[in-house]
């Protein structure tokens, strides 16, 4: 299997638990900035010192290690919050099981989520208001029984008050504020309750319940450890230069244990997350924070830099940038580094400070990562899975290769699990570290498939090693098409090749059963009629009639730039999004079942509507 093991690239101190990194760093960084953030857009920012920050967390966890909840399972769901970290923090810092639940779940699948956790107590933002006094009462009526008792709110003075749903229940004493159960927690504290530092923490045992994306009933209950999550933190502050006084943006959702490990991160490092105020207003709070670092999935990039190309468009420059950007390049391999000065309205644009973005959770096309750096910032990719901690591996400034995520992280090893040798032969990737998890929730047939008797996690990515010891990923095992005469082809790497187009946003490719019985790899693209019209140079946005002779070209160059059995047979065309989850991946199975069954209710096959605008298809059924 060729093993390989990262090494560090800088140095870092490692924290015994979550306990110790919340307060080591609080008080080392006391007097600086650890949160910057908005009620709602249109209020002024607040700032959360790292003193505050940490007096709130130990006077929460003090109240629950003195509380009927000490050690139980509590719940944390809700939009991206201050109060969100504090509690999930206290939670973890009481030696408590925390489990953060996705804010986008509809309330019956929430409910699913608490009955399969078990869940004593839930911490909430107020937008979830209305959901808790729904579950509540079925509580209360017996409709619903689960041993949830208490629910705590985490800003009471966002609700309106306009309507019973928007209104604090002040007969119902389940409903308590989050503010009120510090002030005790600080009270007893004062009074000398030192169970905050006296309460031993299993550093081993399962602290987490991390339910992955999916169907609420089929999701895997990821355990994780604090000693899983501080071992990932230890290996990613040894790979990123992440400041003391840094700003980080922070715009991921907090439940998803990218963006929550990597806070940890980042706060860890005396640095201060701004928290984004909604996706509409990314470039306002960019330009107005002034962000050093950002962590975050492909899609925003991707967005970002269609902004910026449009702005190059308007202001006539783009044959300046054009020419820009080669020359910089070759300057800096000259050891002039001139990037960010040529391009300082472009770095302006992304507040002026913005130094370093990591990319995780999806790949992002190549000329995305160019373009970024050629602008003069360090892009990285990132990879890893919840049950990992989540990040495995890294680009940096150390070992930056194209198209790879970058070698292994300091104490984590990857392997190849590969039938051919060589440094490219494709197998599934496999790997070994402290970040592993320590199983699924309820599920130990699933947890001995993932994990083998020699403590190798098998990843479901398929993916090569090059000679550099960086991981390449081609796709993943689940969602490979494997073809009639037997040969394989990743989705991933056809969708890569697609989106290249102009115009094509988002592609989504997987294997359709024709009339023959045969496998055909088929596509749906997700389209920018505005983009495609300028493309053709129109005055207006393209038509369809004049979009499918212009994705037949593209799709037949495509085509060519793959072997014979990768080629994409069919294709349909679109301007809905694709199904996704809330971290912004397409969920394949659900996407393809939407994609055939509503064909299939229309009789239609894939053949017959190839080209075609598949929105309008439904529309006129």
């Amino acid at each position: 299997m060729n093993p390989v093991q990262g090494t560090p690239v800088y140095s870092a101190e490692k924290f015994t638990d979550l306990r110790d990194l919340v307060v080591r760093t609080c008080d080392k960084y006391s007097e600086l900035d650890a949160f910057i953030f908005r009620r709602s857009p249109k209020l002024s920012e607040v700032h959360r010192s790292f003193f505050e920050y940490g007096h709130d967390i130990k006077g929460l966890a003090t109240y629950i290690l003195n509380s009927k909840y000490a050690g139980d399972r509590l719940a944390v769901v809700g939009e991206n919050a201050y109060e969100w970290f504090v509690s999930y923090n206290a939670i973890l810092s009481s030696g408590a099981v925390g489990v953060p639940l996705d804010r986008m779940l509809p309330e019956e699948e929430l409910i699913q989520l608490l009955v399969r956790s078990k869940a004593k107590m839930i911490f909430y933002h107020h937008k979830h208001h209305k959901m808790m006094l729904s579950i509540a009462q079925k509580i209360k009526s017996g409709e619903l029984d689960i041993p949830l008792d208490t629910f705590v709110i985490f800003y009471k003075e966002g609700l309106t008050g306009k309507t019973p749903d928007d209104t604090w229940p002040e007969d119902d004493k389940r409903f308590v504020d989050i503010y009120d159960l510090i002030r005790e927690g600080n009270f007893l504290r004062e009074a000398g309750d030192t169970k905050f530092e006296d309460t031993e923490i299993d550093v081993n045992a399962t602290k987490i319940i991390l339910f992955t994306s999916g169907t609420t009933s089929m999701s895997k209950g990821v355990l994780l450890s604090h000693n899983n999550i501080t071992s990932n933190v230890y290996s990613i502050t040894q790979t990123l230069d992440v400041r003391r006084g840094d700003r980080a943006f922070s715009i991921l959702p907090l439940h998803h244990t990218f963006e929550n490990t990597c806070d940890f991160f980042i706060l860890s490092c005396g640095a201060c997350i701004c928290m984004c105020d909604g996706l509409r207003y990314i470039v306002k709070n960019m330009e107005e924070w002034k962000p050093d670092v950002c962590i975050s999935v492909p899609l925003l990039f991707e967005n970002i830099y269609s902004k910026i190309e449009d702005g190059i468009k308007a202001s006539g420059k783009e044959r300046i940038i054009a020419i820009a950007r080669p020359v910089t390049r070759f300057l800096k391999k000259c050891g002039l580094d001139v990037r960010r000065n040529v391009f300082k309205d472009i770095i302006d644009k992304l507040g002026g400070n913005l130094r370093m973005v990591v990319i995780g959770g999806a790949g992002i096309d190549k000329r995305y990562i160019d373009a970024f750096t050629d602008f003069g910032l360090q892009f990285y990719m990132g990879y890893g899975l919840t049950e990992t901690s989540p990040v495995i591996s890294v680009t940096n400034e150390v070992c930056n290769v194209h198209g790879s995520v970058g070698r292994p992280m300091a104490g984590i090893t990857a392997a190849i699990d590969a039938e051919g040798k060589g440094p490219k032969a494709v197998g599934e990737i496999l790997t070994k570290s402290d970040c592993v998890m320590l199983g699924y929730y309820e599920n130990e047939e699933a947890t001995k498939e993932a994990i083998d008797e020699n403590g190798w996690f098998h990843t479901g990515d398929m993916g090569f090693i090059d000679k550099t010891g960086s991981i390449h990923i081609t796709g993943r095992v689940k969602s490979m098409i494997v073809l009639t005469n037997g040969k394989k082809a990743f989705p991933e790497e056809i969708e890569a090749v697609l989106t290249e187009i102009k115009g094509v946003a988002e592609a989504f490719v997987w294997g359709n059963r024709n009339e023959r019985d045969a496998i055909d790899i088929c596509a749906k693209l997700l389209i920018n009629r505005k983009v495609i019209g300028a493309e053709m140079g129109l005055p207006t946005e393209a038509e369809d009639s004049q979009i499918e002779t212009y994705l037949n070209d593209k799709m037949h160059e495509a085509n060519h730039k793959m072997p014979q059995y990768k080629i994409v047979r069919n294709y349909v065309f679109s301007e809905e999004d694709m199904i996704k989850t809330t971290t912004l991946k397409i969920k394949r199975p659900k996407e393809q079942e939407h994609i055939e069954s509503r064909l299939a209710e229309l009789g239609y096959t894939m053949t017959a509507v190839n080209g075609k605008n598949f929105d309008k298809l439904i529309k006129a059924n």
